[in-house]
């Protein structure tokens, strides 16, 4: 593991902020390189990325603090709740928090929400895979002890060979990114790209936390996966819907 890759005097360069960075900056280049083609207009998303970058770190970041308040923030200073750079950011906060301030933005600016969205899906997914990368340098969100070739010792927690369940989540967010960019050629209705990312992240999330440490809520699922959950029948429930919608209309 390696949570600091280099120091400059009393600067310290940290693995996971260094990822998240990457992550954001391959996301906007590619985007806007596509933007103009794709319809959407380069301006509306630099505004959008803006917002995007700062809603989905304080979403992230406070939900996690939230969640793991006794165990990691109660007694220690304040600005420990804002230290990004040292990782602890929940995915679903960030999401949460990104996708209602791109509605408003998007009725703010009077454009297409949901074509706004099919657009920026698969980066998301593209910036998840880069940023799970940073958990993994970072030593966090490992999984359980395991017997495969392919384990991995994380020294700071002991010396056992452990699932590397950062590396199997960023490995299915980048085979997200490919199935939602050729998905493109398929989309039905406003909307479509981030229903199966729906889909698509609910069914990964589900399997991997098996692999991964995390406390079980409810018989043996996670919160984690109490949420997948949700998404997966949320997301089948949409494409039904639309499938009715479609054969009601040409018939």
């Amino acid at each position: 593991m390696r949570p600091i890759l280099f120091v400059i005097g009393n600067f310290e360069l940290y693995s996971y902020g260094a990822m998240l960075f990457i992550a954001f900056a391959v996301a906007i280049i590619w985007a806007l390189k596509e933007a103009g083609s794709e319809g959407i207009d380069p301006d509306h998303l630099y505004e959008v990325f803006i917002m995007i970058i700062i809603l989905a770190l304080l979403g992230s970041r406070l939900t996690f603090v939230f969640l793991n308040w006794n165990l990691l923030f109660r007694g220690e200073p304040w600005w420990k709740i804002f230290a990004f750079r040292e990782g602890g950011l929940t995915f679903y906060g960030g999401f949460i928090a990104a996708l209602l301030g791109g509605l408003f933005y998007s009725r703010y600016r009077k454009i297409s929400f949901l074509k706004l969205l099919d657009f920026m899906t698969p980066f998301i997914a593209l910036g998840y895979a880069i940023t799970r990368i940073g958990c993994f340098l970072n030593g966090c969100c490992y999984g359980h002890i395991t017997t495969v070739p392919w384990g991995v010792i994380y020294p700071a927690i002991d010396a056992f060979p452990r699932h590397p369940t950062q590396l199997y989540a960023s490995a299915s967010a980048l085979a997200m990114f490919f199935l939602l960019r050729y998905l493109r050629k398929f989309s039905f209705f406003p909307g479509f790209i981030f229903i199966w990312f729906l889909i698509f992240y609910g069914i990964y999330r589900f399997i991997v936390e098996f692999f991964r440490v995390s406390g079980a809520v409810f018989w043996v699922l996670s919160p984690a996966q109490l949420a997948a959950l949700l998404f997966i029948i949320a997301g089948i429930a949409v494409l039904l819907w639309q499938k009715m919608k479609i054969k009601d209309t040409r018939g």
